[in-house]
């Protein structure tokens, strides 16, 4: 029994020490604050998440298969191009990881390419030819398979886990450099496998997409309505009594301490940080070898930002109307 009432203690110790989770909780307790100096029910808080990732049936881009014949296989011993198809059983097709399948079909094209320029037979010049051909107009769409099957991209854009917590720790650089590497990595003539894979892992530990579009989304649904609920009861609120002067003067430490103080300063990060990945999701939101359903999921969460703006600007506007109703400065006590 003390085994498991200390296991519990742990849990809810370590919740309360998870920064993940700050952004909701300084909004949380925002609301209580408010509510314990307007002796008022606290507005209820609305838990919130983001729209699913796309089922992946509706992304996956299917290749159709390139087999090369045993006889013809064994044409190329001169070759890399021989080790390569090896490591597929003689079959040009598909590999587990999107990631994997993508390095392998560069390795593939260049092998290729490495074998037409050392081969002299005129026909299996033509058949590698044909085959190069085939898988160069194929990678655009492995390229695709990467960027929208990979279970770390997935996580990155998807994830309901974590807020932004507004300092290095979200992993801001990392995260536009991973996806900036990821965009642009048919560029890479030196691509190796352990820096693809280490830039996925970056997306997935960090998530920052997901994180940025909960956190503006969290702010964009709980906001209108403490707004609402603040105007409703402040506005019997009269500022010349010195009653509604001492609770007007406990609202505004409330929402210096905790909104000015703590949401805010969030809020400003998330207002940057959206600002930072615009460039690349504009241009993922019209890549032609995207599909749709990847390019609206991205769209339709980058929108959201123009919600959490109007939200933001109600509630500050609130404050700003209510201090020019008391003839109240911020920072400053009433007289």
């Amino acid at each position: 029994m003390r085994y498991h009432l200390f296991i519990l203690f742990l849990i809810v110790l370590l919740w309360g020490c998870d920064s993940s989770h700050q952004l909701q909780n300084d909004l949380q307790e925002y609301q209580e604050r408010m509510a314990n100096v307007l002796d008022e029910e606290s507005p209820v808080q609305l838990t919130v998440s983001l729209r699913p990732y796309p089922p992946l049936r509706e992304l996956q881009q299917n290749l159709p298969e390139t087999t090369i014949k045993l006889f013809e296989f064994y044409e190329f011993k001169h070759c890399e191009l021989y080790s390569l198809v090896a490591q597929r059983n003689t079959t040009l097709g598909n590999l587990q990881l999107p990631s994997t399948r993508y390095v392998y079909e560069r390795q593939l094209i260049n092998g290729l390419q490495q074998c037409l320029e050392d081969t002299q037979d005129p026909k299996l010049r033509e058949k590698l030819a044909n085959w190069k051909q085939i898988k160069v107009g194929q990678l655009p769409m492995v390229w695709a398979n990467l960027m929208q099957l990979s279970a770390e991209m997935k996580q990155g854009l998807s994830s309901n886990y974590g807020f932004v917590k507004g300092d290095e720790r979200d992993g801001l650089i990392q995260s536009i450099n991973a996806l900036k590497f990821l965009l642009h990595i048919n560029r890479n003539n030196q691509l190796q496998s352990s820096t693809l894979e280490q830039h996925l892992k970056i997306l997935k530990d960090n998530s920052l997409p997901a994180k940025l579009w909960l956190s503006q989304l969290t702010l964009s649904k709980n906001l209108p309505p403490t707004t609402l609920w603040l105007e409703q009861h402040t506005s019997d609120l009269r500022c010349s009594s010195s009653r509604s002067r001492q609770k007007l003067e406990y609202l505004t430490n409330v929402f210096q301490r905790f909104f000015i103080e703590k949401i805010q300063p969030t809020a400003s990060q998330i207002n940057n940080y959206h600002y930072q990945f615009s460039p690349i999701f504009e241009l993922i939101m019209v890549h032609p070898d995207l599909s749709p359903h990847f390019k609206k999921h991205v769209k339709l969460n980058q929108q959201g930002f123009d919600t959490y703006k109007v939200a933001m600007q109600q509630h500050i506007q609130f404050w700003q109307n209510l201090y020019q109703r008391c003839n109240k400065q911020p920072g400053k006590k009433t007289q």
